[in-house]
């Protein structure tokens, strides 16, 4: 983790109370990533960096860097052309190697 930046990006801003519940989800899930790596945002193509790991596909693409794709309810039937990924702990082999 020490040696890559890591920024939580989301666009979880369309609907009212989306924001207070993926921080507090943040918060449960992710307690070392600090409130100051955690962007907000109505569109993820502001967003740049190496990778992206996001659940949709259209985020992913307007990416200029990696689109990686974590599998989720919606996209598990999807064929596209990114890297995807079920679970955190392919994730942390990919990165890690562990």
């Amino acid at each position: 983790y020490n040696a890559h930046e890591v920024f939580i990006v989301s666009s979880a801003t369309e609907f009212k109370h989306s924001m207070l519940d993926k921080m507090n989800w943040l918060d449960t899930h992710f307690p070392f990533i600090s409130h100051r790596r955690i962007v907000f945002c109505g569109d993820k193509s502001i967003a740049q960096g190496v990778y992206l790991i996001d659940d949709k596909t259209n985020n992913l693409r307007s990416f200029s860097g990696n689109g990686l794709l974590f599998t989720a309810p919606d996209n598990v039937y999807l064929e596209t052309e990114f890297q995807r990924f079920d679970n955190w702990d392919q994730l942390d082999n990919f990165f890690f190697g562990v």
